[in-house]
C-alpha cells in the first residue's frame, strides 16, 4: 500500500469496529466495521449517499490510516473515495453532462499524477472500463510499483465506479506479478457487493440483521 497521511479533504468521519450489538448512535456519520458470516462490511454513512461493501474472507486487521486499510487474509486493501470537486475540473465551453466513463477517466488521471508526483516518477497505467452489477460503469486500472521505491509489492490496483459524482475505489496491492488475476477478481467480486442509500445506514439495525443471519446458519 502506498498511500500514508492525506491532507486532501476526505468523507472519512470516524473509523469503528462493531462486534455485536455494542454500537453508538443508529444514524452517526462515519466508518463502520461489521463481521458477517462470510467475512466484513465496510459501512460509509455520508451526508449524501451512504455505501456499504462486503470484503469476503476470514482473518481481518484493520491498519491506521485515513482510508479505511485492512489486511484480508494476507491481502492489503484499501477503501478509496473521493470527493468530485477534488479530481473533476469542469470546462466552460462544455454543454454536456459528464458521462460516467468522463468521470472515472478524470479521476484516474488526477489520482495517478498525484501518487507519480508523490513517488517523483512517471507511472505507467493501463487502464479498461467494465460494467458491474446494477448496470454500473467501473474502471479498473493499475500500474507496477516502480523499481526504485523497492516496495514489497509489485503493483497497485484500483477498481473505481461513482455514487452520484463521487468516486469510490478499491485499491489493493498484489506482492507478485503472479497474484494480480486473483486480486483483481477479488476486488471485482467485492466491488459487485455496492448498496447504496440515499440516507445513512441504520447501523444497530443492520448489526441486528447480520448477526440474525449467523445465528440462522
Amino acid at each position: 500500500m502506498i498511500y500514508k497521511k492525506f491532507t486532501r479533504p476526505l468523507v472519512l468521519a470516524l473509523f469503528i469496529t462493531i462486534l455485536g450489538l455494542n454500537v453508538f448512535a443508529q444514524e452517526k456519520l462515519g466508518t463502520f466495521i461489521i463481521s458477517t458470516g462470510d467475512g466484513y462490511l465496510i459501512v460509509q454513512n455520508r451526508e449524501k449517499i451512504s455505501f456499504s461493501l462486503e470484503f469476503k474472507g476470514e482473518k481481518f486487521k484493520p491498519l491506521k490510516s485515513d482510508h479505511p486499510t485492512f489486511m484480508m487474509d494476507g491481502r492489503l486493501i484499501q477503501v478509496v473515495t473521493v470527493l468530485n470537486e477534488n479530481y473533476w475540473k469542469p470546462k466552460e465551453s462544455s454543454k454536456t453532462d459528464p458521462t460516467p466513463e468522463q468521470f472515472l477517466e478524470a479521476h484516474k488521471v488526477w489520482e495517478s499524477d498525484y501518487l507519480g508526483d508523490m513517488m517523483k516518477t512517471k507511472l505507467s497505467v493501463t487502464s479498461e472500463f467494465l460494467e458491474i452489477s446494477q448496470n454500473r460503469k467501473a474502471m479498473f486500472w493499475s500500474f507496477p510499483m516502480p523499481k526504485e521505491r523497492e516496495s514489497p509489492y509489485s503493483h497497485q490496483l484500483f477498481l473505481t465506479t461513482l455514487i452520484g459524482k463521487d468516486v469510490v475505489g478499491i485499491n489493493a496491492s498484489p506482492d507478485s506479478s503472479e497474484n494480480q488475476k486473483s486480486y483483481r477478481t477479488y476486488i471485482l467480486d467485492t466491488m459487485n457487493t455496492l448498496k447504496t442509500s440515499e440516507k445513512p445506514f441504520n447501523i444497530k439495525e443492520l448489526t441486528t440483521f447480520l448477526k440474525k443471519g449467523d445465528e440462522a446458519d
